[in-house]
């Protein structure tokens, strides 16, 4: 990761490939070493340097101004100057930024994942099943970056779509409510197949710093109450304050919150903006073929 951010530390915007090289360059990488490749064919150089991408950019180390391109920041330069020799995760661990959304998994679980800072003595499952949720943890970081770049449209058509893989929604559609006596809600999808009864949804996309309090939730029941239903979710890509849950529960009306944390666990489960990009097959013994051994 160090590399990774030496390689922009000029504070110019630099384009991939360029970056790509140049952290190369700095680590010392021989020729045979940048071009060792992994199983699936990719060079493990850039594979190991799109993970760093990747941790650097959750913890606010660089940012990207545009697809493809990439710029240092303040907390970037902060840990040049603060790690003169080597930059780890557990070194990224302490930006808050960077756990932000990464669910705290309890110690006393037998399928807990310890930190990547250190695999410790595991299994080759514990490992496979490690590796795994790395990967998702990214996914999700990288979701919930291009959610809150989106526009409010896009992003209710991204809640639309993650409702209806849901099951949701007569003929795979969501009712757009807009315009006077909307109350601020986005839209209505129906609950089962007949359209006997319907969910209100209000979706918003709102910074990882604005946290959605009480008063969103009494505006969001108020519009609820105008239209005489009885269930509604609120969907952002932010989080929910401790008063906004709170009083989500002490109303008549069932009220789901989704923040921006579930939301992409929800677009990762139903395959909605993303896809699987490689597939493993683990084998075991046949113990069928050897039973007349």
């Amino acid at each position: 990761m160090r590399p990774v951010l030496e390689s922009l530390s000029d504070g110019a915007v630099h384009v991939k490939r360029d970056m790509e090289k140049a952290t190369m360059d700095i680590a010392g990488l021989t020729e045979p070493e940048r071009n060792e490749q992994l199983d699936s064919g990719q060079p493990r150089s850039l594979n190991r340097i799109g993970w760093a991408t990747s941790a650097l950019r959750r913890a606010k180390a660089l940012s990207s101004p545009s697809r493809g391109t990439f710029v240092i920041t303040d907390t970037g330069r902060d840990l040049l100057a603060r790690h003169p020799v080597l930059i780890t995760v557990g070194d990224l661990e302490m930006i808050p930024a960077y756990t932000e959304y990464i669910p705290t998994r309890k110690a006393s679980s037998p399928t807990a994942i310890p930190s990547l800072a250190s695999v410790g003595d595991q299994t080759p499952q514990d490992l496979i099943e490690s590796g795994i949720e790395a990967i998702e943890d990214d996914v999700k970081s990288k979701l919930l970056e291009r959610l809150r770049g989106t526009d409010p449209l896009f992003f209710e058509q991204v809640v639309r779509s993650v409702l209806v893989k849901m099951g949701y929604g007569t003929e795979g559609e969501m009712k757009q409510l807009k315009g006077s006596g909307d109350g601020g809600l986005d839209g209505k999808i129906d609950r089962d197949e007949l359209g006997l009864s319907q969910i209100y949804v209000q979706a918003k996309r709102y910074a990882e710093d604005n946290v959605v309090g009480r008063p969103a939730i009494q505006a969001f029941v108020g519009a609820l109450a105008t239209r005489g239903a009885n269930v509604g979710v609120f969907f952002t890509t932010s989080k929910y304050s401790g008063e906004a849950a709170d009083a989500a529960e002490r109303v008549p009306q069932d009220i789901a919150l989704v923040d921006g944390l579930k939301l992409t666990e929800l677009m990762i489960k139903h395959r909605v903006g993303v896809q699987v990009a490689r597939r493993v097959e683990i084998v075991k013994i046949d113990e069928d073929f050897f039973s007349d051994e």
